[in-house]
């Protein structure tokens, strides 16, 4: 039995996994997948934090609370913003490549501005590689560390007794169906962008971990929320190919199939407002014209 059972392997999962394997824990983490193969790998844009001023986590919290539309838990948005500049700092001291620039002050990381955001606070790897460059790091720590992994086992009941998770009954890759105990259980399963047809999330985007919740009683709130990126390549296959969210964030515009900025009249932020706020324009827009698209200009 393992003191830690961990059920994904994308950002949230590899990071618990290391700072318990840290602290001297045995660690055992599960994927359905390879171990390089999450959500984490796809994400283009970048990570944002208040990383250099005038920034500040202050009006880092300020500018999710607006575009939270007054939704948000405060208090978990206070978490996010004091404590991301350390994760960005631990994420580089694991091994991550950000991008960085060099001025007269010296080098230091490159920061863009993406939607939402008042200030640029992005921070990015490769361009917008960001996604695959922080998963590298993440793998290649994990396999230096004691910390156990079982791929292609996929989780199928969350087992819990007086209230308490005692591990999971997995399909394992022979077949068969074993019982993994541990002490404490850690989802961190990703979403389920898989459950809408047009899609930008990868395949394994299929919910587990939150079905397994639901199944076992476990509370689950706000599953209503799911944010869609606005802007995805029209295209046939699946899933749909993002386009990064830095485009616009370096002048991109959105254009109607007459040509008209059609951002400007929406919201001040214009083509960087909040991605719900893109998202209606698009569709409102698509909607009003009779067309299925609308033009990403590129060419400022």
């Amino acid at each position: 039995m393992h003191d830690i059972l961990v059920l994904g392997s994308g950002i949230a999962g590899l990071t618990t996994a290391l700072h318990a394997a840290r602290k001297g824990m045995s660690v055992l983490v599960l994927t359905k997948g390879e171990l390089s193969h999450s959500a984490t790998r796809y994400a283009q844009g970048g990570v944002a934090a208040a990383l250099a001023a005038p920034d500040s986590p202050d009006l880092h919290l300020a500018d999710t609370l607006v575009a939270g539309a007054g939704l948000c838990d405060a208090d978990a948005v206070r978490v996010l913003v004091d404590e991301g500049p350390a994760r960005v700092r631990e994420l580089a001291a694991l091994g991550t490549r950000f991008d960085t620039e060099t001025d007269d002050a010296g080098e230091h990381l490159l920061l863009a501005r993406e939607g939402g955001h008042s200030l640029a606070r992005v921070v990015h790897a490769g361009g917008d590689a960001t996604g695959a460059e922080i998963e590298r790091a993440l793998v290649e720590a994990v396999e230096a560390s004691d910390i156990e992994v079982r791929e292609g086992a996929f989780a199928i009941e969350l087992i819990a007794e007086r209230g308490r998770a005692e591990g999971v009954l997995a399909l394992l890759p022979g077949g068969e169906v074993g019982f993994l105990r541990a002490v404490d259980t850690v989802l961190a399963t990703g979403g389920a962008g898989q459950c809408f047809a047009v899609t930008t999330n990868p395949t394994l985007s299929t919910g587990d971990g939150i079905a397994l919740s639901l199944r076992a009683g476990v509370a689950c709130a706000d599953l209503e929320f799911v944010q869609f990126h606005p802007t995805a390549l029209h295209h046939p296959s699946m899933p749909r190919p993002l386009l990064s969210e830095a485009l616009r964030g370096e002048g991109a515009v959105l254009r109607d199939d007459d040509g008209e900025a059609f951002m400007t009249g929406v919201h001040p932020l214009a083509d960087l407002a909040p991605r719900d706020v893109v998202s209606r324009a698009i569709h409102e827009r698509m909607r009003d014209t009779g067309v299925d698209h609308v033009w990403l200009d590129a060419t400022m």
